[in-house]
């Protein structure tokens, strides 16, 4: 059995910088109802507040699990309350991008289902990307999407 799911370094780096942005818009929150001046304070705020809204939705709702065995794959989405499971038959296509950087590579793998969407794994937020990797690319390689 395989299972992918996101890293703990990466659970981790987000849970502290969404923290960092939310203790910000609170404290600009405190410096605008103490001290009404300055249009700056209120723009700040805005892009604290935005900010830290899309990285806890971030963190929230793309937060998945990824099992496969027995030729089928498991997906499951905790804060969403969803799981489903899909046969390697229904895969429709997949395809690996890769996009090479100054120090590393950046691998990702989507996976798209006859019927019921897609999901996306990546080699920097998931745990065994390769080993889910060589699973598809042996049990569908005529399903695979070319560049």
């Amino acid at each position: 059995m395989i299972i992918s799911k996101p890293k703990r370094t990466t659970i981790f780096s987000l849970t502290v910088f969404t923290l960092i942005c939310g203790f910000g818009s609170i404290y600009f929150l405190r410096q605008i109802l103490s001290e009404s001046e300055g249009t700056w304070r209120y723009i700040v705020l805005g892009i604290l507040i935005l900010t830290t809204s899309i990285l806890l939705s971030k963190l929230l709702f793309g937060y998945k699990v990824i099992k496969i065995s027995h030729d089928k794959v498991h997906i499951y989405f905790p804060f969403r309350f969803f799981k489903t499971t899909q046969d390697i038959k229904n895969l429709g296509a997949w395809q690996e991008s890769i996009v090479s950087t100054n120090k590393t590579e950046f691998k990702q793998l989507k996976l798209v289902f006859v019927d019921k969407g897609y999901v996306k794994i990546s080699n920097q937020e998931n745990s065994d990307y390769d080993k889910v990797y060589k699973y598809i690319k042996r049990k569908a390689p005529k399903k695979e999407v070319k560049d």
